[in-house]
């Protein structure tokens, strides 16, 4: 009997020990889930990669163009990876709206928008904010939303130096029609303060006529047409950029008007360069878009990097004119 008592008590005191032992074993594993679980939600931990979303209004623009050169060589030089975005034109606010959300939850590193809407932008740019992503906002400004840096250059001033060279170009008296940008745009608005600035206060100087073409040749060159067609004396046409002033250069082509309604531009294209080389145009203004484009793809690097930065960064404008143009065309 006492032989029996004896190993009955051994495989109790055996079963008691697996029995733990799966109680433990299940515990263990029931802690280990949210372990992985974590893991998983953290992907850009695994990596050390870093990715730069760089937004533009659009890439028909040369001007944008140039910008792309600048930032992809400070990408290459600073071992990033940079990831360029353009909507279709530089009216389409949605679509530029939905390629920042996108980049939004691809969880990039750190964002550049040069933003067609300046409202319309800063709800993306908020959702950055939320979700940790460093911004910076090249060549137009935004209206809201905190941002690292804005890099860009002094469009009233420059535009109003541009109105002081038509002036004197003049000779202090004449017809001036305006081809405007995008409206709403900080820098459609300030280069019209800036033009209007110098004009203006001139009594010989009348504008005539000042029309938005979007920043668009084809549009230039059918605003040009029509404003000829309504002020035949006209003697000058101002193009806030370089594209609608290019649409002007074929409008004046066509109504047979070359030497007699002179034009200028901004930006200093490559085109735009080689119309001034040709006499065809009379002067543009180099704002260094692919300044603009190195200067935001470094300092987006530095924010990430926890340095300071400069709130504002302005790159230097200048006018080129036929004296001048073989300095840029090099």
């Amino acid at each position: 009997m006492k032989k029996n008592a004896l190993n009955r008590n051994k495989y109790a005191a055996l079963l008691l020990v697996l029995t733990s032992t799966l109680i433990f074993a299940g515990c263990g594993n029931h802690q280990a889930t949210p372990v992985i679980s974590q893991a998983k939600e953290s992907p850009k931990a695994a990596s050390k990669e870093i990715t730069i979303g760089f937004v533009v209004k659009t890439m028909d623009n040369p001007y944008f163009q140039l910008m792309n050169k600048g930032a992809q060589k400070a990408a290459d030089e600073l071992g990033v990876k940079l990831v360029w975005k353009a909507g279709q034109n530089s009216t389409d606010v949605a679509a530029q709206l939905n390629i920042v959300q996108d980049l939004n939850q691809q969880h990039v590193s750190a964002i550049v928008i040069a933003p067609i809407g300046p409202e319309a932008i800063v709800p993306a740019i908020d959702k950055a904010n939320a979700n940790g992503i460093p911004v910076v906002i090249v060549d137009t400004r935004a209206n809201g939303g905190k941002i690292v840096s804005f890099i860009g250059y002094e469009n009233l001033s420059t535009a109003a130096e541009m109105g002081k060279f038509v002036v004197d170009a003049l000779h202090g008296k004449g017809e001036v029609g305006i081809l405007e940008g995008s409206r709403g745009q900080s820098t459609t608005e300030e280069r019209l303060q800036g033009y209007h600035k110098a004009l203006d206060k001139e009594p010989g100087i009348k504008v005539v006529a000042s029309q938005t073409a979007n920043y668009s040749q084809d549009q230039g060159f059918t605003v040009t047409q029509n404003m000829i067609q309504a002020h035949p004396d006209i003697d000058f046409i101002i193009g806030s950029n370089d594209e609608m002033a290019l649409g002007a250069i074929r409008a004046i082509q066509n109504a047979g008007k070359s030497g007699k309604i002179r034009v200028v531009g901004f930006n200093a294209t490559p085109l735009a360069l080689q119309a001034v080389k040709k006499g065809e145009m009379l002067a543009t203004i180099s704002n260094h878009p692919d300044k603009e484009g190195y200067l935001s793809v470094k300092t987006a690097l530095e924010a990430l990097k926890g340095n300071v930065v400069e709130a504002t960064q302005m790159v230097t404008t200048e006018i080129v004119t036929a004296k001048n143009v073989d300095e840029f065309l090099k």
